[in-house]
C-alpha cells in the first residue's frame, strides 16, 4: 500500500486505467465515510485513493494504493504538481470526490483539469452551507466542473440545491447486502430487558453529556459499541459513564453486529437540539447528515430506533419519515415513555415489519456502478432513491409513534 510519495520510488504501478477517490482523510471502518466507502467499492482493486490528512493512527485498506499529503496550506500550483507526480504512471477513468476541508475540492478540481475526465462529488458531511469550512468560491467551482453531484440526505439535496441552483442526486447510506433482514422477527424473546443498544461514534461532547443526564436515573441502560475504542474528541471516565446509564464495549466487526443487535428490542441515536449552542460543524452534521448506523440498524436487524433530538434533524426526519421508532427530546421522562411504548408488542411488530420491507432499498449491491453508469450519464441512472426519498412536504408517511 502506498504511503506519502518518496514510497512511489519502489513500489508497484498503479491500476491502469485508475479509478481516483478523494477523501480528507483515510478510508477505514472508524468512521462513517469510510465504512460507506468500503460497503460501496467491496472490490476497489481498480481505485487510486488520494487523502489530504491523517486523522486516525490506522492503516488504510482501500484502494489498489493510496497517498497522502498534508496539503492544508498548499497553493494550488504544488497540489497540482503533487496531483501530476501521483498519478503520472496510469491513466485516469473517472474521479470521485468527497470534500470536507478546503484542500479536498482542490485536488479534485486540479485532477479534473489534468485529464479531463468525468468527475462525480458525492457531499456526505457538510462544511459549506450550514458550517464554514470551504469556501462558497472554492465549492461553487467544483460543483460547476463536476459532470454529477450526489448528496447522502434529502436535507442536503435541498440545502444546496437551494443555495447553488444546480441539480443535486441522493445517494443514502447503503449497507452490505449480505447483511440484510428482509423478514422482521417479530418477537422479543431472549433481549436484554431494559438495555437499549447505540452503535458508531457519537459527534460531539455535548451529545454525550446530554445523553448522560437524560439515562442517569432512568431505569435503562444504554450498551455503546463505538466505531473506536477510545473515542476521539470526547472526554469522559467510563466508571462515571457507566454509573450514568452508559456502558462503552469493545467494537464489533461490521459483519457480526446484526446477531448483537438482534439482543436489543430498541436502539438509540443521539442527535443535536439545533438550539445554536453546539459547535457549528457538530450542528451541521445533524441538520444535513444522514447516520449511516440508522439505515444499517433497520436494514440488518429492523430496531424500532429512538432519536435524541430537535424533530428537523436528518435522523429525526428519517425515522419520522418512514415510521420507525420515537423523536424525543432529551428528557428522561420522555425518553422512559418513547421506550416502554416501543417495547409493546404491537408497535414493535409493525416497525419491525415496516423495517423489513424496506431493507432491500438500502443494498450496497452493484453501487458502485450505480455511481460509474450515473457519472456517464450525467445524472442518476434510475430513480431508486429519489423516490424513497422524495422531497420531505411529500414524502413523509405519517406513521410516526409520538411522545410528548
Amino acid at each position: 500500500m502506498r504511503e506519502g510519495r518518496s514510497a512511489n520510488l519502489v513500489l508497484t504501478p498503479l491500476p491502469n486505467p485508475a479509478d481516483i477517490v478523494i477523501t480528507p482523510c483515510e478510508v477505514n471502518n472508524l468512521h462513517g465515510t469510510g465504512t460507506l466507502l468500503l460497503r460501496i467499492f467491496k472490490d476497489s482493486s481498480s481505485v487510486v485513493s488520494l487523502r489530504t490528512s491523517n486523522f486516525y493512527d490506522h492503516p488504510q485498506a482501500f484502494g489498489a494504493a493510496n497517498f497522502c499529503l498534508p496539503l492544508a496550506q498548499a497553493s494550488r500550483l504544488e497540489i497540482q504538481s503533487w496531483v501530476k507526480w501521483w498519478l503520472s504512471s496510469t491513466s485516469v477513468r473517472r474521479i470521485l470526490c468527497l470534500p470536507y476541508l478546503p484542500a479536498d475540492p482542490l485536488v479534485g478540481i486540479i485532477a479534473k483539469e489534468l485529464f479531463n475526465v468525468p468527475l462525480c462529488t458525492y457531499i456526505m458531511d457538510d462544511k459549506n452551507v450550514c458550517t464554514n469550512g470551504i469556501p462558497d468560491s472554492l465549492m461553487q467551482e467544483l460543483l460547476a466542473k463536476s459532470d454529477l453531484r450526489l448528496v447522502i440526505s434529502p436535507e442536503m439535496r435541498e440545502a444546496y440545491e437551494k443555495k447553488y441552483g444546480l441539480k443535486f442526486y441522493l445517494l443514502p447510506p447503503l449497507v452490505s447486502d449480505e447483511l440484510l433482514r428482509r423478514s422482521p422477527r417479530h418477537h422479543l424473546n431472549g433481549v436484554k430487558p431494559r438495555h437499549c443498544v447505540l452503535i458508531g461514534n457519537i459527534w460531539g461532547q455535548r451529545w454525550l453529556d446530554l445523553l448522560r443526564g437524560t439515562f442517569r436515573n432512568s431505569g435503562f441502560q444504554v450498551d455503546w459499541y463505538c466505531n473506536q475504542q477510545n473515542p476521539r474528541a470526547l472526554s469522559f471516565d467510563r466508571a462515571d459513564l457507566e454509573r450514568d446509564g452508559i456502558k462503552l464495549l469493545d467494537p464489533i466487526a461490521e459483519d457480526e453486529l446484526p446477531a448483537i443487535l438482534s439482543q436489543y428490542s430498541y436502539a438509540i441515536v443521539p442527535s443535536d437540539p439545533l438550539d445554536g449552542k453546539s459547535p457549528p460543524n457538530v450542528q451541521a452534521i445533524a441538520e444535513l447528515s444522514l447516520p449511516s448506523r440508522i439505515p444499517f440498524m433497520i436494514s440488518t436487524s429492523n430496531l424500532p430506533i429512538v432519536v435524541l433530538r430537535h424533530p428537523e434533524t436528518s435522523a429525526a426526519r428519517f425515522v419520522k419519515r418512514f415510521g420507525l421508532g420515537a423523536v424525543v427530546p432529551y428528557d428522561t421522562c420522555a425518553v422512559r415513555k418513547a421506550l416502554e411504548r416501543l417495547s409493546e408488542a404491537e408497535t414493535h411488530s409493525a416497525i419491525q415489519g415496516r423495517a423489513a420491507a424496506l431493507s432491500a432499498s438500502f443494498s450496497a449491491q452493484d453501487s458502485a456502478n450505480w455511481i460509474w453508469r450515473s457519472l456517464e450519464r450525467g445524472q442518476a441512472c434510475d430513480l431508486t432513491y429519489e423516490k424513497l426519498m422524495p422531497p420531505s412536504q411529500t414524502g413523509d408517511f405519517n406513521a410516526e409513534l409520538t411522545v410528548r
